[in-house]
């Protein structure tokens, strides 16, 4: 395992022979091993350790363990111990997200100390399982590369090696690590993937972790082609003096990347890729007139462009994403929690939906004539237009009725009915909460 880590090492030029380097350490076997091969390899290391204090006298015993070894192996050693969950509270973050935070921003300030490399233990099992979770959620071409051998200054050796890899170089230099039990917890979908989902891959075809290791390293270089062809398809275009921009079809449609051409210029705006699906469609047909919007961002198809801007949207209009977990606009408050929340009884202005069944970025908008909806429990759609009429809803108050809009189909008619098939299960893993409070 040496010589390929130090092949993969000059091959991404993370670092020079013997160069000095910051090695965060957890205590895993994944991190241990990372310390063992480094300095194995020739190479100076120091050791730095979060401690996010999640796990009681568990986390204060990974510390002292990683101190205690640093200590005979004569290693400098630096730690932190953070409160997590009060820096997730404060700030409206996920428990990953906080702790995410606080890591990186530590190992910030001792880079800016210190200058020099910090490796991390990522390795090829959680660069597949990190594709996965992208896939699903639809982070769009960004979620190709997964995780990066070279991220600024972090650098990561392990990246061309497999978990059983690792296993094995523990073993058979004796290199001593500690167990975290919440890897094993599958109410976290990375578990569910590396336990349930790639040992059922492997049964299905002998080798196919191996593979699709091979493929996330493609990605990663066929991410950065896409990137630079996308740039230069759109080379040259700017803001017109009304403010908004105008892409002739033909730097779209002569691109070899079209799709990527649209992702670069409109997903940041907060259009989902189903809506950008229809752009593309409607460029085709030359569907001029054609109005597709997110949020205040508008898209107009015009005779041999496309005018992107500001439109006039109602003030509540927005995108959801995933992350924050918590967020508002207007009298709309949601939030995402890992299990299952309670379900309201008989409160329209409340729903609660299996977040993995929803599509992110979500749209809260105000209902457009045309939308349907597939109520629980009718076996069939029906206009939201019909759903306010059945509902006796005023006239003055119909054009205020939001729908919340999951990959181009409303899952929500905000205060009146639910659609089918995003209710919670047993098998529910995240919730999304949201409130109407008027």
């Amino acid at each position: 395992m040496l010589d390929e880590v130090r092949r993969f090492i000059r091959r991404e030029r993370m670092l020079e022979d013997g160069q000095p380097v910051q090695v965060a350490v957890s205590g895993g076997i994944d991190s241990m091993v990372l310390l063992h091969v480094l300095r194995d390899l020739g190479h100076a290391c120091s050791v730095a350790h979060v401690d996010h204090g999640l796990r009681g006298e568990q986390s204060d015993a990974d510390a002292v363990f990683v101190e205690d070894h640093c200590r005979r192996l004569g290693l400098p050693f630096r730690a932190l111990k953070a409160d997590v969950r009060s820096h997730a509270q404060e700030n409206d973050l996920s428990i990953q997200q906080a702790g995410r935070g606080i890591r990186y921003e530590w190992l910030g300030e001792l880079w800016r100390e210190e200058p020099m490399p910090i490796a991390m233990g990522h390795h090829a099992n959680d660069a597949v399982e990190s594709l996965f979770i992208n896939l699903m959620r639809g982070t769009g071409v960004h979620g190709w590369s997964a995780i990066r051998p070279v991220n600024g200054i972090y650098v990561r050796p392990l990246l061309c090696v497999g978990r059983e890899a690792i296993a094995r170089f523990a073993e058979q230099h004796n290199v001593p690590f500690r167990e975290d039990p919440s890897n094993a917890d599958p109410k976290y979908l990375r578990n569910r993937i590396r336990h349930e989902l790639i040992p059922l891959l492997e049964t299905m075809r002998p080798g196919a972790l191996k593979t699709m290791s091979r493929s996330v390293d493609l990605l990663r270089e066929l991410e950065e082609a896409g990137q630079q062809m996308s740039i230069a398809a759109l080379a040259g275009i700017g803001p017109s003096p009304d403010g908004t921009v105008r892409i002739p079809f033909h730097r779209v449609e002569n691109s070899n990347v079209p799709d990527l051409v649209l992702h670069r210029l409109l997903r940041h705006l907060g259009f989902h890729p189903s809506t950008l699906d229809r752009i593309r469609e409607a460029i085709a047909e030359r569907s001029t007139g054609a109005v597709f919007t997110a949020g205040v961002w508008q898209v107009c198809v015009d005779r041999e462009v496309l005018i992107i801007g500001r439109g006039a949207t109602d003030p509540v209009a927005r995108m959801i994403e995933r992350e924050p977990t918590r967020d508002s606009a207007g009298a709309f408050h949601w939030e995402i929690q890992e299990g299952r929340l309670p379900i309201p009884l008989d409160d329209a202005s409340e729903a609660v939906l299996d977040a993995d069944r929803l599509s992110f970025p979500l749209e809260l908008r105000t209902w457009r004539e045309g939308d349907r909806i597939r109520p629980m429990g009718l076996g069939g759609s029906k206009l939201v237009s019909d759903i306010l009429i059945d509902a006796k809803v005023p006239l003055s108050e119909k054009a205020d009725v939001h729908v919340l809009v999951s990959d181009g189909t409303v899952v929500w008619v905000c205060g009146h009915r639910l659609a089918e098939g995003y209710q919670l299960t047993t098998g529910t893993c995240t919730s999304f909460r949201i409130v109407h409070t008027s």
